[in-house]
C-alpha cells in the first residue's frame, strides 16, 4: 500500500512542477508598464469673497495656482470663482461632488476625474507632484 501511494505522490510532483514553473516564470516576466492618464484640464474652484478661515484657504489655494500654473502649464487651467461665477461653478460642484473650497480637480480630455484636491489639500508640493505624474 505505501508503494503505490509513494508512486501517486511522485507522479502528481512529476505533473504540477512544470505547472508551477511555467506560473512562476510567467509571474517573473517584465510587465509593461500603462502611460499614466493624459491631463487634459485641471479646474479650479474658489471663492474670492468668503468669511475667515475659508478665504484663507482660498488665498492660500490662489498662490499655489499662481506659482504652478504659469507658462506652457496655464493652458490647462480653468480657474472658476464662485463669488462671480455661481452658474458656471455650480455645474463643477455638482458633476465632481466639490464640498469644500478651494477645489483642484485633474480631468482628463473625456472629462474623467484622475486626481482631486480640496481644502488646506490643495498644496504646493502636492500639486507639483501629480503634475509631473501626469507629464504636465
Amino acid at each position: 500500500m505505501r508503494g503505490r501511494t509513494a508512486v501517486k505522490q511522485k507522479t502528481g510532483v512529476l505533473i504540477f512542477m512544470p505547472l508551477l514553473l511555467g506560473l512562476f516564470l510567467l509571474g517573473n516576466q517584465p510587465r509593461a508598464t500603462a502611460a499614466p492618464p493624459k491631463l487634459s484640464q485641471v479646474v479650479y474652484v474658489t471663492l474670492s469673497q468668503a468669511c475667515g478661515c475659508i478665504l484663507d484657504r482660498c488665498k492660500a489655494g490662489d498662490w499655489v495656482v499662481e506659482k504652478v500654473f504659469n507658462g506652457p502649464r496655464q493652458s490647462l487651467l480653468v480657474r472658476i470663482d464662485y463669488s462671480t461665477e455661481k452658474d458656471k461653478a455650480r455645474e463643477y460642484i455638482k458633476k465632481y461632488r466639490i464640498t469644500m473650497p478651494p477645489a483642484m480637480i485633474f480631468l482628463n480630455a473625456q472629462g474623467q476625474e484622475l486626481w482631486r484636491a480640496m481644502g488646506d489639500e490643495v498644496d504646493y508640493d502636492k500639486v507639483q507632484a501629480k503634475l509631473q505624474e501626469f507629464g504636465a
